[in-house]
């Protein structure tokens, strides 16, 4: 019994020297992440404390914090298929955690925290690939594309605000006066003889638009197996979030004609938002749907000329 013993503790010792090396690598790798991109300020703060941050003053990003732990439920979702990948570590990916590093070292001689947290998600690439190997990486691939959604970008407010804006407030008018409600449209704004009101940053659709995206690129890689079906939903998510704030400015509209435009701007506005995301969602699942139905053997069935019954 002692010598069993004795020999088991020999292969424990023996296989903990054997891997203590890989520990201490791993340790030290996680070290360098966590320092790099949770300690070392950018300008005065830390890329994540700056990412966080960004999530809790700008109102279209207020969906940033969702958008990791959607990543790391997808990876979750793939547990089966990781568990059975085999490890082939792939020389390319030292190459592109080289890329991730310049990256990093251009985002912080330069201040430009945007560049060190994209500089993350290379990072991310070439680490399944440098440790994994290429199905690994394959498998991983689109989770790790998913963070690319919580990396602000400022200038969609500038270049794509304004065009939303005039889109929303044309558009709004169009139906309006289809309805039967005269309303006239200058500029951003729209009048009629009972209210005026103007399309603000708010119901411009940037906000629905960003947190349509991830919503829209989740359900898209979850419910369909085609690579092009998951782009056409995605690419949805721009003409959805136009439809869904269209529906919220016009339903604004009509509540400050029927009940005035103090009613429709102080009680009704702030509760209107949900609008989008019902009108947008329902149409994603819809678009989602479409996409499942077999249009090929639907047409084929129209076009197959019908073969006459014999009388009995």
């Amino acid at each position: 019994m002692a010598v069993y013993i004795k020999a088991e503790s020999q292969n424990v010792l023996r296989r903990i020297l054997v891997e203590l090396p890989e520990l201490v690598l791993w340790v030290l790798l996680v070290t360098a992440i966590y320092y790099a991109y949770f300690v070392q300020p950018i300008n005065t703060l830390p890329a994540y404390t700056w990412l966080t941050g960004h999530w809790r003053t700008t109102s279209h990003y207020s969906h940033g914090p969702l958008i990791p732990l959607i990543a790391a439920w997808l990876l979750w979702w793939k547990r089966d298929q990781l568990r059975r990948v085999v490890i082939r570590p792939c020389s390319w990916g030292m190459a592109v955690v080289v890329v991730a590093m310049g990256l990093y070292y251009v985002g912080v001689k330069g201040v430009q925290e945007r560049v060190v947290v994209i500089s993350f998600v290379c990072l991310l690439y070439g680490l399944a690939l440098a440790l994994g190997g290429r199905e690994l990486f394959a498998l991983t691939f689109f989770p790790i594309s998913f963070l690319f959604l919580m990396v602000p970008l400022n200038f969609f407010e500038s270049h794509v605000g304004v065009p939303l804006r005039l889109l929303m407030a044309r558009s709004s008018t169009v139906v309006l006066n289809w309805l039967g409600i005269e309303t006239v449209q200058v500029g951003t704004a729209i009048y009629s003889k009972v209210f005026q009101f103007d399309v603000a940053n708010p119901c411009s659709g940037i906000q629905s638009l960003m947190a349509l995206t991830t919503v829209t690129a989740a359900y898209a890689y979850v419910t369909q197996q085609a690579q092009w079906k998951r782009w056409v939903l995605f690419l949805s998510a721009i003409p959805l979030a136009v439809l869904g704030n269209m529906a919220r400015v016009i339903s604004i509209a009509l509540v400050a004609q029927t009940w005035g435009q103090e009613v429709a701007l102080r009680m009704y506005h702030d509760y209107s938002g949900y609008i989008v995301f019902a009108v947008a969602l329902s149409l994603m699942v819809f678009v989602g749907w479409l996409l499942h139905q077999p249009f090929g053997q639907i047409w084929k069935r129209w076009t197959q000329p019908v073969v006459p019954r014999k009388d009995l």
